[in-house]
């Protein structure tokens, strides 16, 4: 059992391109059966997912500004480090579909906030606007996928 604690190394073994990081969400977050899947987590499982992709996205301050965007995580990697730095017994294929759903609901966040024709909405946690040079790479992503053309995911 590792200190549970995601550090930079771990955020780029997690690291992918959009593509294959939709590509899975598209297939592990159909499989989620939000209710009875919820319950078999339980609420503390769920909420340990919850901030560890939090922390990802938004990074932490002992992350130095580090992030990954939502659409930039390996699901099944991000599973692979939670089952073995967290203390939960579940269902890791469970786990995974509530991951992806999660994931899925963040990155269709950030895409209706990129497609919006008022301008882009930060969505981000303080302390990554915070970091001066991880603000500027958000910026840069958000503007990347604006110009690349995002679609919400089914």
């Amino acid at each position: 059992m590792s200190n549970n604690i995601l550090t930079k190394e771990d955020l780029l073994k997690m690291k992918t391109n959009q593509n294959t990081a939709i590509e899975l969400i598209k297939k592990y977050s159909s499989l989620y059966e939000s209710k009875a899947h919820y319950e078999q987590l339980g609420s503390n499982c769920v909420m340990s997912v919850v901030n560890t992709i939090n922390t990802i996205m938004g990074s932490a301050k002992y992350l130095d500004g580090e992030f990954l965007m939502p659409d930039e995580i390996h699901i099944e990697k991000l599973t692979d480090w939670f089952v073995k730095n967290k203390k939960y017994d579940c269902d890791r294929n469970i786990l995974t579909y509530f991951m992806a759903d999660y994931l899925k609901r963040k990155i269709n966040k950030l895409y209706r906030s990129i497609n919006r024709k008022d301008g882009i909405e930060i969505s981000s946690t303080f302390t990554l606007l915070g970091n001066n040079k991880a603000y500027k790479r958000y910026i840069k992503e958000i503007k990347n996928r604006k110009k690349s053309g995002v679609k919400i995911i089914r």
